[in-house]
């Protein structure tokens, strides 16, 4: 695998992670420094979790992948169900920001979308990656590399978006980003089991 191939992995891994960014900025309240640290654990934990299924290998991967998508199902419905709730609430209050965006859920965030990333690590160990001449090692770790910072720079347009289209949804960006939240984690769980 190439650089090609990697960007393209990096791209694909993140794709959720844009969905989820997007939802995110139509709740158009969380103040930068949660934004920022946001895609600072989204990158990370890319990055991380590529590398621990190189190094954990197949079987961990295998156990892991009997109940992944169950848990990044539970965590994006629990974070949607707050934005829908909080975006049809009788006083029209808008989501609480410092829950949103809580070094808690944004763990969680982190970790439901970056599990299928761990999966692609123990892949990335079967296959040839060719950067640039050197040891294996290297290569994984530049590949891992490339797709953390693939996962930020996408989030973050993500985000940028979605602040942009929640000032002309108004009230319902947060349903609206709420029922996308829920919807990526079905997809998911759909895909996983059939």
């Amino acid at each position: 695998m190439g650089l090609l191939g990697v960007l393209l992995l990096g791209v694909g891994l993140s794709l959720d992670t844009f969905a989820v960014s997007l939802s995110l900025g139509f709740a158009g309240c969380t103040t930068h420094r949660q934004r920022m640290r946001f895609l600072i654990v989204i990158g990370i934990f890319h990055f991380l979790m590529i590398m621990a299924g190189w190094f954990l290998g197949e079987n961990v991967s295998r156990l892991i992948a009997d109940y992944d998508h169950w848990v990044a199902f539970g965590l994006l419905a629990i974070v949607g169900g707050k934005m829908i709730k909080e975006g049809l609430s009788a006083e029209g209050e808008s989501v609480n920001c410092n829950d949103l965006l809580s070094l808690r859920n944004t763990l969680l965030l982190g970790v439901a979308l970056s599990i299928d990333a761990l999966i692609t690590g123990f892949s990335l160990g079967m296959v040839k990656i060719r950067l640039f001449d050197g040891p294996p090692q290297g290569n994984t770790l530049l590949a891992a590399l490339l797709i953390g910072l693939s996962a930020f720079l996408i989030s973050a347009a993500g985000l940028k978006i979605g602040k942009r289209v929640s000032s002309r949804l108004g009230p319902k960006a947060e349903i609206f980003g709420g029922l996308i939240l829920i919807g990526i984690g079905v997809k998911i769980l759909i895909e996983h089991l059939s």
